[in-house]
């Protein structure tokens, strides 16, 4: 697995890259208006990275499991906010930059997965202690969100090659989620001890598994990008 740039974008630096203008979105960027939807796709990616890092902090312990709560919470706001200004410039767009469809799928699964994390740092919050599946999904959910980033910087730069190595990356790591649920489910399900901590736990991977699902459907967009654009 090779290394890759752990930087996130705080707040202020993904404002730097759009001027919003009441409800109004107004690329600095003209001269390229395809690379600005990628680049602020790339800053939504960014803040995604920082909400799976802090709920991988969480479910360590959970021990402050309500102050990472509302960390979290904060970035699916912002994220709501730019994906929501996002879509409404592509609606005012007479043509897009690049296929609206794909701009469009990238955005809300994007959005998905945002929400998806908040929605499961939110049901951690009504459990006493972390588990060993717990952590493994969340392990998966900052690699995946990870080749997220790196996934669009090789689209912005044209490089589809390394572009359709991390949609491999991410398909694997989908999959792996994907026998992780069924794994967990069965153990869950072998000797019930506490029926109401079985709901809630079963809720909550089964979110998890299903966040990973949208990095897949993310992936598969890409993969028709490489086919258009390559």
């Amino acid at each position: 697995m090779s290394k890759r740039q752990k930087k996130v974008y705080t707040s202020k630096e993904i404002k730097n890259e759009i001027v919003l203008l009441g409800d109004i979105l107004v690329f600095k960027n003209r001269g390229n208006r395809k690379n600005s939807y990628l680049q602020i796709m790339a800053d939504i990616t960014s803040m995604i990275t920082e909400a799976a890092q802090l709920f991988r902090e969480n479910v360590e312990n959970l021990e402050e499991r309500e102050k990472y709560s509302k960390k979290i919470k904060l970035l699916e706001s912002k994220g709501d906010e730019y994906t929501q200004l996002l879509i409404k410039q592509l609606n005012k767009e007479y043509f897009a930059p690049m296929d609206r469809e794909d701009i469009f799928h990238l955005v809300t699964n994007l959005d998905d997965i945002m929400d998806g994390i908040e929605a499961c740092a939110a049901r951690c919050v009504f459990i006493d202690k972390s588990t060993p599946s717990l952590i493994k999904f969340a392990d998966i959910l900052v690699e995946i969100c990870k080749y997220l980033q790196d996934a669009f910087t090789s689209l912005n730069n044209r490089e589809f090659e390394a572009l359709h190595r991390i949609i491999i990356e991410i398909n694997s790591l989908e999959t792996e989620a994907d026998v992780l649920l069924r794994e967990t489910l069965s153990s869950l399900f072998a000797d019930p001890q506490d029926v109401v901590s079985l709901i809630k736990m079963k809720d909550i991977y089964e979110r998890l598994e299903k966040t990973t699902d949208a990095a897949e459907d993310i992936a598969d967009v890409f993969e028709s990008m490489i086919i258009k654009y390559a």
